[in-house]
């Protein structure tokens, strides 16, 4: 088991984190002012709040609503989902391929990013070799590796949560297989700086397959100076993940895709597994890349909700994985976390509970509308009372 200092990672003063919120607001306010009518009108109306209504902070969904062109493109394709979505996969890997600066051949359109973890799982699992990886990190690939019977090993987080990229460098040997990082991480939302990172997949790469799982990269401050498609452009051992259930809002019609070298992505389109891509998540994914007002606006609108939870933790006191760059926040409740989800979900409040048995006492809170903010933050400072 990892063992981490008892000492707090983050825990700044009240204060200095209700400035930044409202720093944050101004700044989130700013932008949605130089947003298009057509941006704005995304968010849900919240003039008609259901206090009674389950706030659901668990699951790292967008709860602003997708971009409206997503929505009228849907409607209008309504009429054509008797067809296979072949052209419209084909549309879309073009566009990808475009903007990332890749071959076509080095697309693999899925049903959000998750077909992608578990294919690639399944062909380290059939070329050999373990799979290196952090004790706290998203479980996608390692999950379906070890079912398949590959040998995962977790090497321990940094002091500051952060991948020990030094220790599994170290650790690559003639049986691994490969390398998985979530940047940023999921839950505890760290970054790993661009020059380390590159500096990492420089080493490695050359030795192992590198699988960055991008899926909240578009929400961070570097964004996007910290892609990494370009090392694939470039014919490196690299494979990188997106998703458009998070930023873009399409949690519920599944769509994602890998850019990867292409005899990778041959090898896992022969299986045939990924082949049946949601015809209307195209059509809406199509329209949310050229919606560039709604990018901007839901950039700002979670950077600002992710504040509002880093303002909330430092009002009850209690720390969290610092410098958070996803949608949520990775907080030391003070008990088992998934007693604090129970109590949570007895008040109206649905958060992650015991899932990195490493951290038992931690739980990741996602960003929420406004109003499920407050009563999260009531309810958590109802629960933690007694600690």
């Amino acid at each position: 088991m990892t063992k981490f200092s008892s000492q707090p990672l983050f825990n700044p003063s009240r204060r200095s984190l209700m400035k930044l919120a409202g720093v944050g607001a101004m700044g989130a306010a700013t932008g949605l002012a130089a947003c298009s009518e057509t941006a704005v009108a995304a968010t849900p109306a919240n003039d008609a709040v259901d206090p009674d209504a389950l706030a659901i902070m668990s699951s790292n969904e967008n709860p602003f609503g997708p971009s409206p062109k997503a929505v009228e493109a849907m409607k209008a394709e309504l009429t054509n989902i008797n067809r296979y979505a072949y052209p419209k996969t084909m549309e879309f890997a073009k566009i990808i391929a475009e903007r990332e600066g890749v071959e076509l051949e080095q697309i693999v359109v899925t049903n959000g990013s998750s077909p992608i973890l578990a294919a690639f799982s399944d062909w380290v699992n059939v070329k050999g070799g373990k799979i290196l990886t952090s004790a706290i990190t998203y479980e996608g690939v390692p999950r379906v590796a070890e079912q398949a019977g590959t040998e995962v090993v977790y090497m321990p987080l940094t002091q500051d949560m952060g991948y020990d990229l030094d220790a599994i460098a170290a650790a690559v040997g003639p049986d691994t297989g490969a390398v998985y990082l979530c940047n940023p991480n999921n839950p505890t939302g760290k970054t790993i700086p661009t020059a380390t990172l590159k500096a990492f997949v420089d080493e490695v790469s050359p030795k192992v397959p590198v699988f960055i799982d991008e899926a909240y990269l578009d929400l961070s401050d570097e964004y996007p100076n910290n892609k990494m498609s370009s090392y694939v452009a470039e014919g490196q051992n690299v494979i990188v993940a997106r998703t458009f259930s998070k930023l873009y809002a399409m949690a519920g019609q599944r769509l994602g895709y890998g850019i990867m070298p292409a005899d990778m992505a041959m090898d896992m389109r022969k299986t045939g597994r990924l082949s049946a891509v949601n015809h209307l998540g195209l059509v809406a994914g199509i329209a949310s890349l050229n919606d560039t007002a709604y990018f901007e606006e839901m950039r700002a609108k979670n950077i600002r909700g992710r504040q509002k939870l880093m303002a909330m933790a430092a009002d009850l006191g209690r720390p969290i994985a610092p410098d958070p760059q996803g949608s949520f926040i990775y907080m030391d409740v003070g008990m088992p976390a998934a007693d604090f989800a129970a109590k949570m979900l007895d008040r109206g409040v649905r958060v992650v509970g015991s899932r990195w048995s490493d951290l038992p006492n931690w739980s990741r809170i996602c960003v929420g509308l406004d109003h499920e903010i407050e009563k999260c933050h009531a309810a958590a400072k109802e629960v933690l009372t007694s600690i």
